[in-house]
């Protein structure tokens, strides 16, 4: 499922989700998505549909919730007849595929000796030995990731008479991670019932409730800003020396410090050994959530309906964690236990008038109206316990020293809503529609609280009129042209509280109370408003042997609602949100589906769809370009009016010096430096031309608008065949005309102490070599991207993936009749089986499709992808 235009990042691109009607709340849908990840309160089987709401008129009546469009599911209910009894069920292993190859342990050795002898240094890099006297060889990566095997199980009961439909589920889902000691369950109820009390009354309840178990010892390292950290999963199992061991020759942990063990009497290792973390830490969240509603419907008239919905969306949050004292996190505090509890509840009142009505045959009307009201508030509290006192304890009622509080939070926010829309058609040749909305939202400044949204659409169905007859409707069977125009604001990823300022308390000082200055308000603040134009068509072809669509799209995004550095000399907080510029998405998508085969025996449906996106950020205020500094490392990404968001921003590369060896890279006026960190400092960077010593190159004014990392082309192609009672699924999946920053490779190519990858083995070793692999130098960070970006780590992300895959065989009714049950499918479907591209790390959608981040498309050690093959069954009865 798509959302349009946010592969190329809206800056906001959270669609709004509804089950049943009932807003739960905006979640990252973009991409192209299994149904099992939609949500995590619902199971797949209980879906009836998913409608994705993307043009103005469609979304409008949603008003600040649907800047990105909607994803509309609608549950299972009963149907009428005898109570229906269902189970689906699968097992499953996944398996993390892509990974980088590293260097072994005599590879290692060679390579990190030749760079020390480079340097005039003596080689220190030697083997170790095990208790049995064989070459320690440590492959990281098996100490961190494992095959995680998971299994689900649902089991529902529906049915109906003609005054009340029902619908009951239960379900159970347990799942293994690529990493280990991450572990997930889920247990669902959900239900639904509805009653016709009488012709002109009848009331109903939908509801769920779920808990979900979260366990991780480690983080995954695949976030910005923890993927540089030594606890990240992602960086331990690529940059740890692999001629360490996980322990020592006599079975206890390879411990130096907060850190792993020396690899020699010289060298220390500064990242963690991730054995006594995985076995000792833990990171556990239960998730408790109830989502409901009730409602009811009055019909005084035929054509008047009355209906009002009370829903509310309780989940609480409860986090417990222990950091043990041996190594990590826990080590300077001499161990440390956490737990906080976190109480999310929202209430959603609506109330509904729609009033529909046909005249004189050719005219049809429906005007609603409406109102809605929202409350959400949360609450936070806890504490985190220091310095254990005893070694059994791991738990926050156990002996610590120190207490001290944790997770305090109390925060709410409020919208109010009135909505309005009409649709007409005259004999359904001539669609005309309008919507109005007006919300309120409490975050916003005084005064500027309220925002009006609004759209209009046409729809004219050519292939109803008379002159469509004939030849031309045999063929083209259907003809329509629709276009809509809307406004719609947006209120993601804004703070309840943000144009306020605040102080809070920062300690004592003298034996006083402290007060600092934390945040800066913005008494502006106001909503970020899209304005959407959608003008397309729709066709059939051959009594619909062929359909397709085509749409042109314009999105418009102003007062763009971002965090806006301030400069530390201001005395201010560090950003303020503010409303700062705009940006636009706009192209064209196309979606074909035809069935080319459709036989007694076999039948082949296939569809594809096609977008192009053009995104571009046209005003910005002073200082919000995020240019980086040469401190900040690999940050390899600017915004920039004029460009695209997120636009990689590298120092420029042009190769290795085939006479030297050296790095070529290019200086702020244009001029070719050669770089040797083998050099004194305040020399490594030479002129290519004459050889003289250059002043040292300064990234920040060096660095350069680079590549786009928001793909221009993307969409899918699916295909159904089916063959008597077999069926088979193949979904695959395409983005083109992007770039991604390889900060992995930068740091696999680091000639620290920490591992390399095997491309390393292509080194220049003498002049006249022709290479991409520097000469080595022992401690040089620079030459591959690790002190400042450069272009050669930009790489195009260009590629093709198979989805999914999937088998499957319903049992033919004539024999399941006998046993009374109504359907029985096996199958066997494969996730992320193969993908075609030549960007060198595990997967170039990394973040490509990132939300609200300026610094997309940036690949920092992340962790590799899984490939998921799953067994299951589908049984009625």
């Amino acid at each position: 499922f798509r959302i349009r235009g946010t592969n190329s990042i809206n800056l906001s691109s959270q669609p709004l989700i509804v089950i049943d009607g009932m807003v739960t709340f905006s979640g990252d849908v973009s991409g192209t998505i299994a149904a099992s990840n939609v949500l995590s309160n619902i199971n797949p089987s209980d879906i009836e549909s998913m409608e994705i709401l993307k043009d103005a008129a469609a979304t409008a009546i949603y008003g600040s919730r649907a800047a990105n469009g909607v994803v509309i599911i609608t549950t299972k209910r009963g149907k009428k007849g005898k109570a229906k009894v269902s189970y689906d069920g699968w097992v499953g292993s996944t398996k993390p595929t892509r990974m980088w190859e590293m260097l072994n342990a005599e590879q290692y050795m060679l390579i990190k000796n030749e760079g020390l002898t480079n340097t005039g240094a003596a080689a220190r890099y030697l083997p170790t030995n095990d208790a049995n006297g064989k070459l320690i060889d440590t492959d990281w990566a098996d100490v961190v990731y494992r095959t995680g095997f998971s299994h689900s199980h649902n089991l529902s009961v529906s049915g109906a008479n003609d005054y009340t439909t029902y619908f009951f589920s239960a379900g159970y889902t347990e799942q293994e991670g690529i990493v280990r000691k991450n572990d997930f369950n889920r247990k669902t109820i959900r239900f639904n019932a509805e009653h016709k009390a009488t012709g002109w009354l009848s009331f109903g309840i939908n509801g769920s409730y779920v808990n979900e178990f979260n366990t991780g010892a480690i983080n995954s390292g695949s976030l910005p800003g923890t993927a540089f950290a030594s606890a990240g999963a992602g960086r331990l199992a690529l940059s740890l020396p692999p001629n360490v061991g996980v322990y020592l020759n006599d079975g206890s942990y390879n411990l130096n410090g907060n850190a792993i063990g020396k690899m020699s009497n010289t060298e220390n290792i500064t990242f963690w050994n991730p054995q006594p973390i995985l076995d000792q830490n833990y990171g556990n969240t239960t998730n408790n959530r109830f989502l409901g509603n009730v409602f009811g419907q009055l019909r005084p008239i035929k054509e008047l309906t009355l209906r009002t919905s009370y829903g509310v969306d309780y989940l609480n949050t409860d986090n417990v964690s222990f950091l043990t004292k041996l190594i990590g996190d826990g080590f300077a505090n001499g161990g440390v236990a956490t737990s906080t509890l976190g109480k999310n509840n929202r209430w959603t009142w609506t109330n509904t008038a729609q009033f529909d009505k046909t005249f004189l045959d050719d005219h049809s009307m429906s005007l609603l109206v409406g109102t809605e009201q929202q409350r959400t508030t949360f609450e936070g509290f806890g504490i985190t316990r220091q310095q254990l006192s005893d070694d059994f304890f791991t738990v926050i009622q156990g002996g610590f020293n120190t207490p001290l509080t944790a997770g305090l939070g109390l925060s709410e926010n409020y919208l109010a809503s009135y909505f309005g829309r009409l649709n007409y058609d005259f004999k359904k040749r001539y669609f005309l529609s309008g919507s109005y909305r007006r919300d309120g939202y409490s975050a916003f400044a005084p005064g500027l609280k309220y925002g009006n949204f609004y759209s209009v659409s046409g729809l004219w169905d050519v292939s109803n009129e008379s002159f469509w007859k004939g030849s031309i409707a045999d063929v083209v069977n259907s003809f329509r042209v629709r276009a809509s125009y809307g406004k719609v604001g947006n209120i993601s990823g804004i703070g309840d509280f943000d144009s306020y300022s605040f102080f809070s308390g920062a300690g004592q000082y003298n034996g006083g109370s402290t007060l600092i200055f934390n945040q800066a308000g913005n008494d502006r603040l106001t909503w970020e408003t899209s304005k959407k134009t959608d003008i397309g068509f729709s066709f059939g072809l051959w009594n619909n042997l062929i359909t397709g669509e085509f749409a042109w799209y314009n999105n418009d995004i102003d007062d763009l609602l971002l965090r806006v550095p301030n400069a530390l000399s201001t005395g201010l907080p560090n950003q303020i949100l503010q409303n700062v510029g705009a940006m636009y998405n706009k192209g064209i998508e196309v979606t074909l589906n035809a069935t080319p085969i459709n036989t007694k025996n076999f039948s082949w449906n296939t569809s594809f769809n096609f977008t192009y996106n053009k995104n571009e950020v046209t005003k910005l205020v002073d200082g919000i370009a995020n240019i980086p500094t040469a401190t900040q490392l690999e940050t390899a990404s600017i915004t920039l009016p004029g460009y695209s968001v997120g636009m990689t921003y590298v120092v420029e590369s042009r190769g290795v010096d085939p006479a030297t060896g050296r790095r070529i890279v290019v200086n702020q006026n244009g001029q070719e430096l050669l770089y040797d960190h083998s050099a004194a400092p305040g020399s490594r960077y030479t002129f290519r031309e004459t050889g003289l010593v250059s002043p040292d190159l300064n990234p920040g004014l060096a660095q350069k608008v680079w590549k786009n990392t928001a793909p221009k082309y993307f969409g899918g192609w699916d295909n159904t065949f089916r063959y008597g009672g077999f069926d088979l699924n193949v979904l695959m999946t395409y983005q083109l005309g992007f770039f991604v920053y390889n900060g992995t490779r930068a740091t696999t190519l680091d000639q620290r102490f920490w591992n390399s990858n095997v491309e390393v083995l292509n080194r220049w070793k003498k002049a006249g070599d022709v290479t991409n692999i520097p000469r080595l130098v022992y401690a040089d960070n620079t030459s591959n991207g690790s002190a400042y970006p450069i272009s050669e780590n930009v790489q195009k992300g260009d590629f093709l993936k198979m989805r999914s895959l999937a088998l499957g065989y319903s049992v033919p009714q004539k024999i399941l009749g006998r046993a009374n049950i109504s359907n029985l499918r096996v199958f066997i479907s494969a996730q992320n089986l193969f993908i075609v591209t030549d960007y060198q790390g595990p997967d170039p959608e990394v973040s490509s499709n990132g939300t609200g981040n300026l610094n997309q498309g940036v690949d920092r050690n992340t962790v590799a992808n899984g490939r998921v093959l799953t067994f299951g069954l589908n049984l009625g009865f």
